[in-house]
């Protein structure tokens, strides 16, 4: 069976992506038509539309916009009266109603979703890198991350790092343990880059147990004996006074208090 055929222009002040989805779900129910899409995304000035229109009625097309400029709307409603197009507006009637119901004004501001969507997927990068980069792994792409969080077992490093990556910021970490060799070009990291996470002995060995207990592990081993934290402290802080950083202790702070505190610095150093 021939199909009819149909041509389709979206036009939007962003990507376009609301028409163009919409439109194919719908085309889903008319299985004996095909459909040509042309996308005209980032159309701000009625000097972009007016060509597009022209063409648009030249090729019989549908018109379907997704623009919130009221003069960009207007402008298109008007060339479709004239010339006797179809036209589907995707956002002013819900717009209106919404703007009726709550008494609120649209900010007419293009492009949102598009600026959502960059954002979200800003964030999911952060996430990605911060797992990719826990505990040390991929040493070699350390220096990509925003923020590289240094310490001993234990101090938070992990979701500190997963904390920050919500806020867009790629961060590593790198566990700290004594005879464990540590990268050979450490100390030339930039400093600017590095954050120490320090903790009391006693804290951390009752953190340590009861992360133990909780694996089913006796709580009395080398990983949660006093002398062995407080060694493994005291290398950390060796290590902090060679970077020349000041490290962040988490004693007392939650995780998000610790990633406000590291927020706060790094704010400071761009300011």
């Amino acid at each position: 069976m021939t199909k009819q055929q149909v041509k389709i222009y979206v036009i939007s002040d962003s990507v376009g992506e609301t028409a163009q989805r919409a439109i194919q779900a719908t085309l889903l129910q008319y299985p004996a038509v095909e459909a040509t899409i042309k996308i005209f995304p980032f159309v701000t000035e009625i000097d972009e539309l007016e060509p597009i229109m022209r063409e648009a009625a030249v090729e019989k097309a549908l018109i379907a916009i997704t623009l919130v400029d009221p003069k960009l709307v207007q402008w298109v409603t008007d060339f479709t009266s004239t010339h006797q197009m179809t036209l589907v507006d995707y956002m002013t009637p819900l717009m209106t109603k919404l703007a009726g119901l709550t008494q609120e004004q649209p900010i007419r501001k293009p492009g949102i979703r598009h600026a959502i969507n960059q954002d979200y997927l800003k964030k999911v990068a952060a996430i990605d890198f911060a797992v990719a980069h826990d505990d040390g792994q991929q040493l070699q792409s350390f220096l990509k991350a925003d923020l590289i969080l240094l310490g001993v077992s234990r101090t938070a490093k992990t979701p500190v790092s997963l904390y920050l990556a919500n806020q867009r910021l790629k961060v590593a970490n790198l566990p700290l343990i004594p005879g464990t060799p540590l990268p050979e070009d450490l100390l030339s990291w930039p400093k600017e880059k590095l954050v120490g996470l320090t903790i009391d002995p006693k804290r951390l060995q009752s953190v340590r147990q009861t992360r133990m207990a909780g694996m089913g592990l006796a709580k009395a081993n080398q990983y949660t004996d006093l002398e062995q934290i407080r060694a493994e402290l005291q290398y950390a802080d060796q290590l902090f006074s060679q970077l020349k950083i000041e490290p962040i202790d988490t004693t007392v702070r939650s995780v998000e208090e610790t990633a406000a505190v590291i927020l706060a610095a790094r704010k400071a150093q761009s300011d």
